[in-house]
């Protein structure tokens, strides 16, 4: 439209009229896009609250994994004691036995010499006791010879 020309109310009412039904054609649009705009904004806040969510959550696996990571050190550490011990056990019970064995060594030597000992005087005196035996068998004997002459 040039500038100085004038509109009749009849153009009016007819452009008014276009806009109007242009305008309602539009509201339906107007109307899904604010419904969708709606659904967007409710999607929006559930991702931010799944977002919270979330940081909560990895908030308390960083807290647990804290806590977890000192009772490992802890049960490390109680592991290695334990070992420590158990090694120091063994290394007792070993010298331990070693003692044992050497003081049954000495038990069985002496043991041994002792009943050699025994042994010895044991012989000496069955030879002992030979020696009187066949010394009282020949004096019988002699006696006997003396006796019935010859």
């Amino acid at each position: 439209m040039p500038e100085g020309e004038v509109v009749t109310i009849e153009e009016l009412r007819a452009r008014q009229e276009e806009i109007n039904r242009q305008l309602q054609s539009l509201s339906g649009e107007f109307a899904r896009m604010a419904a969708e705009s709606i659904a967007n904004q409710t999607k929006f806040q559930l991702i931010e609250q799944q977002g919270q969510r979330h940081e909560e959550e990895i908030r308390q696996l960083k807290e647990s994994t804290k806590i977890i990571q000192i009772q490992f050190e802890q049960m490390m550490g109680k592991l290695d004691t334990f070992e420590m011990k158990i090694f120091s056990w063994l290394q007792q019970s070993q010298q331990d036995i070693v003692k044992e064995r050497q003081q049954m060594q000495d038990t069985i030597a002496t043991e041994r010499l002792r009943i050699q000992k025994e042994s010895a005087k044991e012989r000496n005196n069955w030879i002992k006791f030979a020696t009187y035996v066949i010394a009282a068998t020949l004096a019988v004997a002699v006696m006997n010879w003396f006796t019935k002459g010859g």
